[in-house]
């Protein structure tokens, strides 16, 4: 039996009442995640002696050892991993419960996170936010840009409640629709293009302009698109990666309808090359399953989904 009221959870295990926070529980969610201490108190915005405090009294109420700490990263012990999994059910189902309260209530979100990868097409969002803004503009729009596994951390550690990205692995617990596919196209300023693409240290000798993968925690790094012949310049924003590759400081990949001015006028140019070769991506529009969303959200993964098959009429005449 188990009892919520007031963040506190009272479980009846085997004729012993267990008293555990949904604090605690969200504490266990983010290190198990994250693999250390130090990393989960920057998803919760706690210090570090707090969230070690808070798990070693849930592991002293449940007399269970939920990590193994003998390595750099914290790890699942066994035990540890079937509560997790009952750890992640039970905050789930606080979410629907909180969600499906205002939602009784009438009440609309005061604010959604959005977390969005930098290839998707400014043009497919612009149609979809003004649409929201007409029906929901007390809500507030917490809109990050990310790149690469940006977005899927942000949705796994619950800082997003809807992402948009190409990059999501293969998770039990998040629900992914396919949006469209966007083309990635390799370019440079035209002079680059005209005077060294033929030859053969172009590559060597051209920095290929890249975005850091925003993400901080994910335990995995994601290389997409690096052609190993380069030199490589790493940056931290999109629009200066654009920037860069217009001024001719070097080459890059960059969304197509992003630069469809830039190629009409011929101020870049698509390279082509060996080994080299223009990409097409899906586009999915993600969130955690089981999760109910609130009015305003459910309204917006709407708008996105209807508007991904207007779009790609719109985005298959713009990059033929």
């Amino acid at each position: 039996m188990i009892a919520i009221n007031y963040n506190v959870l009272v479980v009846e295990l085997e004729s012993k009442v267990i008293i555990m926070t949904l604090d605690q529980i969200e504490t266990f969610i983010a290190i198990a995640r994250s693999g250390s201490v130090r990393r989960a108190s920057k998803v919760l915005n706690k210090s570090q002696p707090t969230v070690s405090a808070s798990i070693k009294k849930l592991e002293e109420e449940i007399n269970i050892e939920l990590f193994n700490r003998d390595s750099y990263r914290v790890t699942l012990t066994e035990e540890g991993h079937t509560l997790f999994g009952h750890a992640l059910l039970i905050s789930q189902q606080v979410e629907q419960f909180k969600v499906v309260s205002k939602r009784l209530l009438g009440e609309i979100e005061p604010r959604i996170k959005i977390a969005v990868d930098s290839f998707c097409p400014l043009m497919f969002l612009v149609s979809i936010l003004e649409k929201f803004k007409k029906e929901f503009s007390q809500t507030k729009l917490d809109l990050d840009f990310e790149v690469l596994g940006g977005a899927e951390e942000k949705l796994l550690n619950k800082e997003s409640d809807i992402v948009v990205t190409p990059f999501i692995g293969d998770y039990s617990n998040v629900d992914i629709l396919k949006i469209c596919e966007i083309s990635i196209l390799p370019v440079a300023n035209h002079s680059l293009v005209e005077q060294g693409i033929n030859n053969t240290q172009f590559f060597s000798d051209t920095p290929q302009i890249i975005v850091k993968d925003s993400s901080k925690e994910l335990g995995k790094e994601i290389n997409y698109g690096i052609n190993e012949s380069s030199r490589q310049w790493l940056i931290s924003d999109q629009t200066m990666k654009k920037d860069l590759i217009l001024n001719g400081f070097g080459w890059g990949y960059l969304e197509a309808s992003s630069i469809t001015a830039e190629l009409k006028s011929e101020k870049l140019k698509v390279i082509e090359a060996k080994n080299i070769s223009n990409k097409l991506i899906p586009l999915y529009l993600c969130k955690a399953s089981k999760r109910e969303l609130g009015p305003a959200t459910n309204k917006l993964w709407k708008y996105v989904a209807q508007e991904s098959e207007v779009f790609n009429e719109k985005y298959r005449g713009l990059i033929q």
